[in-house]
């Protein structure tokens, strides 16, 4: 059975069974970075680590290599391939999780940057789609669109590594002083249930760390929307953009400047016009 990547330029006439692999433009992925021993904790958690509408979204984690991941897919995808064709769903997060960097369009490559797969421009050396896509054997990691995690008892393992942090800031609306001390009780069942630190100070330590990948992440995020929208000319094109996990590269053959959009967002550290190509350096204040 053919197996197609699904991206925002997917344009292929699809009238028979195929399985469906989702480029990271169609669903948000988080690594679990808190102390987690199995798939099951992992999946009763992934729900709370987004900020997202839990009646739009489906929810889940799967496992790769040694690493947990928690991932949100919008329940109503509205693909360009009829439901009656598509066989399973996977995300390019776990079926193309081996390769660094992949040319999956004409505009558009997908590559790694501290475990996670992100859209970028094209990138001009990476290998083909057509060249990997043959040599993928899928994960058991499907999407079932048709299933909704509604567990709430998954709220608690989170609860307890907040709780020492601004709990009000984390889950507004809930009153957290009438569950506190319920709570309190809990925690050191709980910490040895889940592997958690026993104290305070290491909890805080965890917390921290977690919401600063988070920030990251995002930015991220945003960052790589900024560049979808360059007022890119007819014969313009993005020759290389590249994340050292602090600042971004980017040439692009042209004939003008993109200061005055790129300052829009990034502080430019350097950048030149010649020989038809601008190069710069990009990163945020």
């Amino acid at each position: 059975m053919k197996t197609v990547l699904y991206t925002k330029d997917f344009n292929e006439k699809i009238d028979y069974p195929v399985n469906v692999i989702l480029s990271p433009q169609f669903y948000w992925i988080k690594k679990i970075d808190i102390p987690i021993k199995s798939l099951y904790q992992a999946k009763k958690i992934a729900k709370n680590m987004f900020d997202l509408n839990e009646n739009e979204y489906i929810f889940d984690a799967f496992k790769i290599k040694d690493f947990f991941f928690a991932y949100a897919v919008k329940k109503d995808l509205n693909l360009k391939i009829p439901k009656k064709y598509i066989k399973n769903i996977y995300l390019a997060q776990s079926e193309l999780y081996d390769y660094d960097c992949i040319n999956v369009s004409e505009n558009h490559s997908i590559q790694k940057i501290e475990d996670i797969l992100f859209c970028f421009p094209k990138k001009e050396n990476c290998p083909s789609l057509s060249e990997i896509l043959p040599k993928i054997k899928l994960s058991k990691n499907k999407i079932n669109l048709n299933t909704v995690n509604i567990d709430k008892s998954s709220l608690i393992l989170l609860f307890l590594i907040f709780i020492t942090a601004n709990l009000s800031f984390l889950i507004p609306g809930i009153l957290y002083k009438k569950t506190l001390k319920e709570l309190e009780n809990k925690k050191y069942s709980l910490s040895a249930k889940y592997n958690l630190p026993p104290t305070t100070f290491q909890i805080e330590a965890i917390y921290s760390e977690l919401k600063e990948t988070d920030k990251k992440q995002k930015t991220i995020k945003k960052d790589l929307e900024f560049f979808s929208k360059a007022p890119l000319k007819k014969e313009d094109k993005f020759i290389k953009l590249a994340f050292d996990s602090k600042n971004y590269s980017v040439v692009i053959k042209t004939k003008h400047s993109f200061d005055d959009f790129f300052k829009k967002r990034f502080n430019i550290i350097s950048s030149s016009l010649k020989d038809e190509k601008y190069t710069a350096k990009l990163g945020h204040e």
